[in-house]
Parts: C-alpha cells; structure tokens; sequence
C-alpha cells in the first residue's frame, strides 16, 4: 500500500509541476524562488561531502512513517540531499561506536531534529536510530550519492 502511495505521491507531484499556471521566478543567485535547495557541502556533524570512490548509484527515497516509528540502529555508508515534506524526524547519533562494531547496543550522545521544510546533507558513517515521535505522518525524501552493488544502510545485529 505504501508503494502505491509513493507513485501516487510522486505523480501528484510532478503533475502539479507541470500544470502549474505560475510563473516561476528566479532571485538574484539564480535560484528558484519556489525551490527548496541544499546548499551545503557539510552535514551536521561537519562531514564533508564525497563522492563514492567506485561506479556512481543514486538512490532517492521517499519514506512514509507512521506516528511512533522507530529504526533500529543503523548507518548509511553514503550520504546524499534530504528533505522533509511533512511531519518531524528526530534521530539520536552514537558518534562513538566504530562501524565495526554491529552489537545492537548503542548509547545515543546526540539528537537533531528536523521539521517540514528542512532540507540537510544526510550524516554517513555514523551509528543512528531515527523515529516519528510526532502525532502525524512523517515524510521525507533522501537521494542516497552510493556505489553500484553496495548497500545505503547497515544495520545492527
């Protein structure tokens, strides 16, 4: 059912693009007035942005959560632009363990919040768990920058 909603969402989307009777305007650095642009090369943690070594994949997402999803400990070995459309993601970092390190256990020593409308660099190579702690849907998008045949999650034991 999600899946159908995905296709519908991003048809709705680019329908509502294209039939647009609005003229879109450009400020003066060239950018869209009715855009949302990431334009940092560091995440919040003060990463900054790489690109895969081996053959370029781009993987976008668009997740729906219901309210009270929770992740399990995990980390994306990518990172890539993501944007929240609707609700508030709230994710706790364990910027300790190595990625060596599987074992479920993890003590999260950091939370960011992100609300509708923000637009981040998603955090690679660190240990998080990410939940919908709102009474609403959550949605979000995130185009993952990864390798051909490599994943864009691990996950804990």
């Amino acid at each position: 059912m999600k899946n159908l909603f995905h296709i519908v969402f991003i048809s709705a989307t680019l329908i509502s693009c294209a039939s647009s009777n609005e003229k879109i305007e450009t400020n003066s650095n060239g950018i869209f007035e009715n855009s949302v642009t990431v334009l940092s090369s560091t995440d919040d943690l003060g990463n900054v942005l790489s690109y895969p070594e081996g053959e370029t994949a781009i993987t976008s997402t668009v997740m729906v959560w219901e309210s009270g999803f929770e992740t399990p400990w995990h980390f994306h070995p990518f990172t890539g632009p993501a944007y929240i459309v609707q609700g508030e993601l709230t994710v706790d970092f364990d910027t300790i363990s190595a990625l060596s390190n599987l074992e479920s256990e993890k003590t999260a020593n950091l939370t960011k919040v992100f609300k509708a409308g923000d637009s981040f660099l998603a955090i690679s190579d660190t240990w998080h768990k990410a939940y919908n702690k709102g009474s609403t849907d959550l949605i979000f998008m995130v185009s993952w920058l990864g390798e051909e045949g490599k994943p864009i999650k691990v996950l804990s034991k």
